[in-house]
């Protein structure tokens, strides 16, 4: 199912290897919380960028870093024209919904860089939020490096920047207690 949908949705190459390892590092940690679906979330961690081309700011396919086919280019823009003005959390729920991927759907859209304003509440929404926050393309970084990088490429408006300033210290405290509940440091996700 995972490979079957990331090869329908065209999704490129460089975001599926980004994926691949927030998938390991959501393993990583949930293996170690007792509870968790370990199964949805690296479903969910496989898909959390399914449509990611959708929000692109700078869209040019042909500066991807890696070569793909026009067939994956006519698709692409498809796609974002299909779910312009949604962002691409809200555009796989919808996606994974309609096939009846209720739960895993759900999950994905808790990923939303702002969700962390509202309150994530399962471990799960929790571990993949910190995932994604700690992996930088398919590198793990710190948290530090990821959320300067992000601001810089993110918060181009005062209203994004207010969000990434209101973000950092419950991002921050979200890695404390993930750390704390699986009895790990920041520094030991490799």
């Amino acid at each position: 199912m995972i490979q079957e949908l990331l090869n329908e949705f065209h999704v490129p190459k460089h975001i599926r290897r980004h994926a691949k390892k927030v998938a390991g590092v959501c393993e990583f940690i949930g293996g170690r919380i007792q509870g968790v679906d370990l199964e949805l979330l690296k479903k969910a961690a496989y898909l959390h960028d399914l449509v990611r081309i959708c929000d692109f700011t700078k869209w040019n396919p042909d500066n991807m870093p890696d070569e793909h086919s026009e067939e994956s280019k006519i698709e692409w823009e498809q796609i974002r024209k299909k779910y312009a003005g949604k962002s691409h959390e809200q555009a796989a729920c919808e996606i994974l919904s309609e096939r009846g991927y209720h739960a895993l759907a759900n999950l994905i859209k808790s990923h939303s860089f702002e969700n962390i304003l509202k309150g994530l509440t399962t471990w799960e929404e929790k571990i993949l939020y910190y995932a994604d926050k700690r992996v930088e393309n398919d590198q793990i970084v710190s948290l530090e490096h990821r959320l300067e990088e992000g601001k810089k490429r993110n918060a181009d408006t005062p209203e994004r920047k207010r969000i990434s300033d209101l973000a950092r210290p419950k991002i921050i405290a979200l890695e404390k207690e993930i750390c704390a509940k699986a009895g790990i440091k920041p520094e030991s996700i490799r």
